[in-house]
Protein backbone atom coordinates (compact mmCIF):
# COMPACT_ATOMS: atom_id res chain seq x y z
CA UNK A 1 0.00 0.00 0.00
CA UNK A 2 2.76 2.43 0.91
CA UNK A 3 4.57 2.15 -2.43
CA UNK A 4 1.35 2.58 -4.38
CA UNK A 5 0.35 5.50 -2.20
CA UNK A 6 3.72 7.18 -2.56
CA UNK A 7 3.61 6.86 -6.32
CA UNK A 8 0.10 8.27 -6.41
CA UNK A 9 1.10 11.17 -4.19
CA UNK A 10 4.15 11.91 -6.28
CA UNK A 11 2.08 12.25 -9.45
CA UNK A 12 -0.99 13.93 -7.94
CA UNK A 13 0.45 17.43 -8.18
CA UNK A 14 1.33 16.88 -11.83
CA UNK A 15 -2.19 15.62 -12.53
CA UNK A 16 -3.63 18.59 -10.65
CA UNK A 17 -1.83 20.95 -13.04
CA UNK A 18 -3.31 19.19 -16.04
CA UNK A 19 -6.98 18.98 -15.05
CA UNK A 20 -9.66 21.46 -15.98
CA UNK A 21 -10.81 23.61 -13.06
CA UNK A 22 -13.72 25.78 -12.11
CA UNK A 23 -13.29 28.92 -11.34
CA UNK A 24 -1.75 31.08 10.04
CA UNK A 25 -0.38 31.16 12.47
CA UNK A 26 -2.19 30.53 15.74
CA UNK A 27 -4.17 33.42 17.19
CA UNK A 28 -2.37 35.93 19.35
CA UNK A 29 -2.66 35.14 23.05
CA UNK A 30 -4.52 38.30 24.06
CA UNK A 31 -4.51 38.98 27.78
CA UNK A 32 -8.06 40.36 27.70
CA UNK A 33 -9.76 37.44 25.92
CA UNK A 34 -8.51 34.45 27.94
CA UNK A 35 -11.77 34.17 29.90
CA UNK A 36 -14.03 36.06 27.54
CA UNK A 37 -17.23 34.39 26.32
CA UNK A 38 -16.18 34.93 22.67
CA UNK A 39 -12.52 33.91 23.00
CA UNK A 40 -12.80 31.04 20.49
CA UNK A 41 -14.62 33.17 17.92
CA UNK A 42 -12.07 35.97 18.35
CA UNK A 43 -9.22 33.49 17.84
CA UNK A 44 -10.86 32.26 14.64
CA UNK A 45 -11.31 35.80 13.32
CA UNK A 46 -7.72 36.73 14.09
CA UNK A 47 -6.39 33.58 12.42
CA UNK A 48 -8.51 34.21 9.34
CA UNK A 49 -7.06 37.71 9.15
CA UNK A 50 -10.13 39.93 8.88
CA UNK A 51 -9.71 41.69 12.21
CA UNK A 52 -6.73 42.62 14.36
CA UNK A 53 -6.01 43.35 17.98
CA UNK A 54 -5.23 46.82 19.26
CA UNK A 55 -1.69 45.68 19.97
CA UNK A 56 0.20 42.44 20.54
CA UNK A 57 -1.57 41.70 23.82
CA UNK A 58 -5.00 43.34 23.78
CA UNK A 59 -8.09 42.89 21.64
CA UNK A 60 -10.52 45.04 23.67
CA UNK A 61 -13.48 42.70 23.12
CA UNK A 62 -15.90 44.88 25.07
CA UNK A 63 -15.03 48.12 23.29
CA UNK A 64 -17.58 49.39 20.78
CA UNK A 65 -16.86 49.10 17.07
CA UNK A 66 -17.02 51.89 14.51
CA UNK A 67 -18.83 51.82 11.18
CA UNK A 68 -15.55 51.83 9.28
CA UNK A 69 -14.05 49.04 11.37
CA UNK A 70 -17.08 46.81 10.83
CA UNK A 71 -17.25 47.58 7.11
CA UNK A 72 -13.60 46.63 6.71
CA UNK A 73 -14.07 43.40 8.67
CA UNK A 74 -17.18 42.24 6.80
CA UNK A 75 -15.60 43.05 3.42
CA UNK A 76 -12.42 41.13 4.26
CA UNK A 77 -14.32 38.21 5.82
CA UNK A 78 -16.50 37.90 2.71
CA UNK A 79 -13.34 38.10 0.57
CA UNK A 80 -14.67 40.76 -1.77
CA UNK A 81 -12.22 42.58 -4.01
CA UNK A 82 -11.20 45.85 -2.36
CA UNK A 83 -11.07 48.81 -4.71
CA UNK A 84 -10.15 52.48 -4.30
CA UNK A 85 -12.57 54.70 -6.20
CA UNK A 86 -14.20 58.05 -5.58
CA UNK A 87 -17.36 58.06 -3.47
CA UNK A 88 -20.12 60.62 -2.93
CA UNK A 89 -19.20 60.85 0.77
CA UNK A 90 -17.41 64.01 1.81
CA UNK A 91 -15.70 62.29 4.76
CA UNK A 92 -14.16 59.30 2.99
CA UNK A 93 -10.56 60.43 3.56
CA UNK A 94 -8.51 58.07 5.69
CA UNK A 95 -7.49 54.43 6.02
CA UNK A 96 -11.12 53.45 5.49
CA UNK A 97 -11.52 55.04 2.05
CA UNK A 98 -11.08 51.83 0.05
CA UNK A 99 -13.51 49.94 2.27
CA UNK A 100 -16.17 52.63 1.90
CA UNK A 101 -15.71 52.53 -1.88
CA UNK A 102 -15.87 48.73 -1.85
CA UNK A 103 -18.90 48.72 0.42
CA UNK A 104 -20.75 50.96 -2.01
CA UNK A 105 -19.75 48.91 -5.05
CA UNK A 106 -20.82 45.66 -3.37
CA UNK A 107 -24.05 47.30 -2.11
CA UNK A 108 -23.14 46.51 1.48
CA UNK A 109 -23.83 50.19 2.19
CA UNK A 110 -25.85 52.71 0.23
CA UNK A 111 -25.52 56.46 0.02
CA UNK A 112 -29.18 57.01 0.84
CA UNK A 113 -28.73 55.44 4.29
CA UNK A 114 -26.61 58.34 5.46
CA UNK A 115 -27.60 62.04 5.66
CA UNK A 116 -25.88 64.86 3.81
CA UNK A 117 -23.45 62.53 2.01
CA UNK A 118 -21.52 61.80 5.21
CA UNK A 119 -20.66 58.23 6.15
CA UNK A 120 -19.40 59.27 9.60
CA UNK A 121 -16.87 56.41 9.62
CA UNK A 122 -15.84 56.83 13.27
CA UNK A 123 -19.40 56.67 14.59
CA UNK A 124 -20.08 53.60 16.73
CA UNK A 125 -22.05 51.05 14.77
CA UNK A 126 -25.47 49.83 15.90
CA UNK A 127 -26.94 46.36 15.72
CA UNK A 128 -29.47 47.63 13.16
CA UNK A 129 -26.63 48.79 10.90
CA UNK A 130 -24.84 45.46 11.31
CA UNK A 131 -28.02 43.62 10.36
CA UNK A 132 -28.35 45.80 7.25
CA UNK A 133 -24.71 45.35 6.17
CA UNK A 134 -24.62 41.60 6.76
CA UNK A 135 -27.93 40.92 4.99
CA UNK A 136 -26.79 42.96 2.01
CA UNK A 137 -23.41 41.20 2.00
CA UNK A 138 -25.37 37.96 1.61
CA UNK A 139 -27.27 39.38 -1.36
CA UNK A 140 -30.58 39.41 0.52
CA UNK A 141 -31.31 43.15 0.50
CA UNK A 142 -34.79 42.69 -1.01
CA UNK A 143 -35.70 40.33 1.80
CA UNK A 144 -34.35 42.80 4.35
CA UNK A 145 -36.43 45.62 2.87
CA UNK A 146 -39.54 43.45 2.86
CA UNK A 147 -39.28 41.80 6.28
CA UNK A 148 -36.88 44.07 8.16
CA UNK A 149 -33.12 43.59 8.38
CA UNK A 150 -33.16 42.66 12.06
CA UNK A 151 -35.87 40.07 11.49
CA UNK A 152 -33.93 38.49 8.63
CA UNK A 153 -30.72 38.57 10.65
CA UNK A 154 -32.52 36.73 13.45
CA UNK A 155 -33.99 34.17 11.03
CA UNK A 156 -30.54 33.47 9.55
CA UNK A 157 -29.09 33.24 13.08
CA UNK A 158 -26.68 36.10 12.45
CA UNK A 159 -27.79 37.66 15.71
CA UNK A 160 -30.06 36.73 18.56
CA UNK A 161 -32.62 38.79 20.39
CA UNK A 162 -32.65 39.71 24.05
CA UNK A 163 -34.63 37.80 26.73
CA UNK A 164 -37.47 40.34 26.48
CA UNK A 165 -37.87 39.56 22.77
CA UNK A 166 -36.32 42.80 21.52
CA UNK A 167 -33.46 42.90 19.02
CA UNK A 168 -31.81 46.02 20.42
CA UNK A 169 -31.32 47.55 17.02
CA UNK A 170 -30.37 50.92 18.46
CA UNK A 171 -27.69 49.48 20.74
CA UNK A 172 -24.01 49.78 19.84
CA UNK A 173 -22.20 46.50 19.19
CA UNK A 174 -18.97 45.49 20.90
CA UNK A 175 -16.02 44.15 18.97
CA UNK A 176 -16.69 40.66 20.34
CA UNK A 177 -20.35 40.81 19.30
CA UNK A 178 -19.36 42.04 15.85
CA UNK A 179 -16.92 39.15 15.42
CA UNK A 180 -19.61 36.60 16.30
CA UNK A 181 -22.10 38.25 13.92
CA UNK A 182 -19.62 38.14 11.05
CA UNK A 183 -18.80 34.49 11.73
CA UNK A 184 -22.54 33.78 11.76
CA UNK A 185 -22.83 35.61 8.44
CA UNK A 186 -20.13 33.38 6.96
CA UNK A 187 -22.02 30.38 8.30
CA UNK A 188 -25.21 31.65 6.65
CA UNK A 189 -23.29 32.04 3.39
CA UNK A 190 -21.39 28.74 3.37
CA UNK A 191 -23.70 26.55 5.43
CA UNK A 192 -22.84 24.45 8.46
CA UNK A 193 -20.24 21.70 8.02
CA UNK A 194 -21.79 18.24 7.94
CA UNK A 195 -20.46 15.47 10.15
CA UNK A 196 -18.54 13.76 7.35
CA UNK A 197 -18.38 15.74 4.08
CA UNK A 198 -18.91 13.58 1.01
CA UNK A 199 -19.14 16.12 -1.81
CA UNK A 200 -16.83 18.90 -2.90
CA UNK A 201 -19.48 21.41 -1.87
CA UNK A 202 -19.63 19.97 1.64
CA UNK A 203 -15.84 19.79 1.81
CA UNK A 204 -15.59 23.40 0.69
CA UNK A 205 -17.99 24.43 3.47
CA UNK A 206 -15.76 22.65 5.96
CA UNK A 207 -12.60 24.29 4.63
CA UNK A 208 -14.14 27.76 4.68
CA UNK A 209 -15.12 27.25 8.34
CA UNK A 210 -11.64 26.28 9.57
CA UNK A 211 -10.13 28.80 12.01
CA UNK A 212 -6.81 29.07 10.16
CA UNK A 213 -8.20 29.28 6.63
CA UNK A 214 -7.88 32.61 4.83
CA UNK A 215 -7.00 31.53 1.30
CA UNK A 216 -9.20 30.37 -1.54
CA UNK A 217 -10.38 27.14 -3.09
CA UNK A 218 -11.03 25.89 -6.61
CA UNK A 219 -13.08 22.92 -7.71
CA UNK A 220 -11.08 20.40 -9.68
CA UNK A 221 -12.09 17.25 -11.54
CA UNK A 222 -14.56 14.88 -9.86
CA UNK A 223 -14.74 15.71 -6.14
CA UNK A 224 -11.27 17.25 -5.79
CA UNK A 225 -10.77 20.67 -4.22
CA UNK A 226 -7.54 22.61 -4.82
CA UNK A 227 -6.57 24.69 -1.79
CA UNK A 228 -4.52 27.88 -2.06
CA UNK A 229 -3.58 28.92 1.48
CA UNK A 230 -1.94 32.14 0.27
CA UNK A 231 -5.13 33.43 -1.31
CA UNK A 232 -3.37 34.35 -4.56
CA UNK A 233 -4.49 33.92 -8.15
CA UNK A 234 -1.39 31.84 -8.89
CA UNK A 235 -2.28 28.25 -9.76
CA UNK A 236 1.07 26.94 -8.52
CA UNK A 237 0.18 28.14 -5.01
CA UNK A 238 -2.36 25.33 -4.66
CA UNK A 239 -0.33 23.29 -2.19
CA UNK A 240 -3.10 21.11 -0.73
CA UNK A 241 -5.81 18.97 -2.30
CA UNK A 242 -8.69 17.16 -0.64
CA UNK A 243 -11.24 14.71 -2.00
CA UNK A 244 -13.84 12.28 -0.72
CA UNK A 245 -13.66 8.96 -2.54
CA UNK A 246 -17.14 7.49 -2.30
CA UNK A 247 -16.17 4.05 -3.56
CA UNK A 248 -13.61 3.72 -0.76
CA UNK A 249 -15.57 5.71 1.85
CA UNK A 250 -12.39 7.67 2.45
CA UNK A 251 -11.27 11.29 2.51
CA UNK A 252 -7.87 11.83 0.90
CA UNK A 253 -5.77 14.88 1.76
CA UNK A 254 -2.51 15.64 -0.04
CA UNK A 255 0.03 18.31 0.90
CA UNK A 256 2.82 19.43 -1.42
CA UNK A 257 5.01 21.49 0.87
CA UNK A 258 5.94 21.66 4.54
CA UNK A 259 5.19 25.27 5.46
CA UNK A 260 3.72 26.80 8.61
CA UNK A 261 0.46 27.56 6.77
CA UNK A 262 0.13 23.97 5.57
CA UNK A 263 0.84 22.60 9.05
CA UNK A 264 -1.78 24.88 10.61
CA UNK A 265 -4.31 23.83 7.99
CA UNK A 266 -3.57 20.14 8.59
CA UNK A 267 -3.98 20.66 12.33
CA UNK A 268 -7.43 22.20 11.83
CA UNK A 269 -8.50 19.39 9.50
CA UNK A 270 -7.34 16.72 11.95
CA UNK A 271 -9.08 18.52 14.79
CA UNK A 272 -12.32 18.29 12.83
CA UNK A 273 -12.05 14.60 11.93
CA UNK A 274 -10.40 13.46 15.18
CA UNK A 275 -11.77 15.83 17.87
CA UNK A 276 -10.58 13.67 20.78
CA UNK A 277 -7.26 12.42 19.45
CA UNK A 278 -6.21 15.17 17.04
CA UNK A 279 -3.02 15.90 19.00
CA UNK A 280 -1.85 12.31 18.49
CA UNK A 281 -2.85 12.41 14.83
CA UNK A 282 -1.05 15.74 14.34
CA UNK A 283 2.06 14.46 16.12
CA UNK A 284 2.15 11.48 13.75
CA UNK A 285 1.80 13.80 10.78
CA UNK A 286 4.80 15.82 11.98
CA UNK A 287 6.86 12.62 12.31
CA UNK A 288 6.02 11.54 8.78
CA UNK A 289 6.47 15.07 7.42
CA UNK A 290 10.01 15.24 8.80
CA UNK A 291 10.92 11.75 7.55
CA UNK A 292 12.24 10.60 4.20
CA UNK A 293 10.73 7.95 1.96
CA UNK A 294 12.03 4.58 3.12
CA UNK A 295 12.47 5.59 6.76
CA UNK A 296 10.80 3.58 9.49
CA UNK A 297 8.52 6.55 10.20
CA UNK A 298 7.52 7.31 6.60
CA UNK A 299 4.09 5.70 7.13
CA UNK A 300 1.81 5.40 10.15
CA UNK A 301 -1.47 3.52 10.13
CA UNK A 302 -3.84 3.43 13.10
CA UNK A 303 -7.37 4.32 14.22
CA UNK A 304 -8.50 7.37 16.16
CA UNK A 305 -11.98 8.24 17.41
CA UNK A 306 -13.53 5.40 15.42
CA UNK A 307 -11.96 6.48 12.12
CA UNK A 308 -9.01 4.95 10.33
CA UNK A 309 -5.95 7.16 10.01
CA UNK A 310 -3.15 6.59 7.50
CA UNK A 311 -0.44 9.14 6.83
CA UNK A 312 2.56 8.52 4.59
CA UNK A 313 5.43 10.30 2.90
CA UNK A 314 5.50 10.83 -0.84
CA UNK A 315 8.37 9.43 -2.85
CA UNK A 316 9.45 13.00 -3.66
CA UNK A 317 10.26 13.53 0.07
CA UNK A 318 8.14 16.68 0.02
CA UNK A 319 4.51 15.68 -0.06
CA UNK A 320 2.48 13.95 2.65
CA UNK A 321 -0.81 12.17 2.12
CA UNK A 322 -3.65 11.24 4.50
CA UNK A 323 -6.32 8.59 4.18
CA UNK A 324 -9.15 9.35 6.60
CA UNK A 325 -11.72 6.59 6.87
CA UNK A 326 -15.39 6.94 7.71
Amino acid sequence: MRKIGQILLAITLLVTFLINTETAAAAVAFTDTKTHWAKDEIATAINQGWINGYDAKTFKPNANMTRAEFLKSIAMAMKVKVEDTDTPFVDDTGWFRTYIATGLKQSIIKVGDYPENTFDPNRMITREEIARMTIRALGKDAEGVKSGYLAVAKKLEIMKGYPDGSMGGEKNATRAEAVVMILNTLMAKNGKPVAYPKTKEELNTLIQSLPSFKGNTTYGRNQTILINLKGTDTFQDNKVTIEYKAELKRTTLNTFESSADVKEFVKDILKYYYPISFEKAYSNYLKVDSSKAGDATDEIETTYDGRSFVVYKGSDDTGVSFWIGG
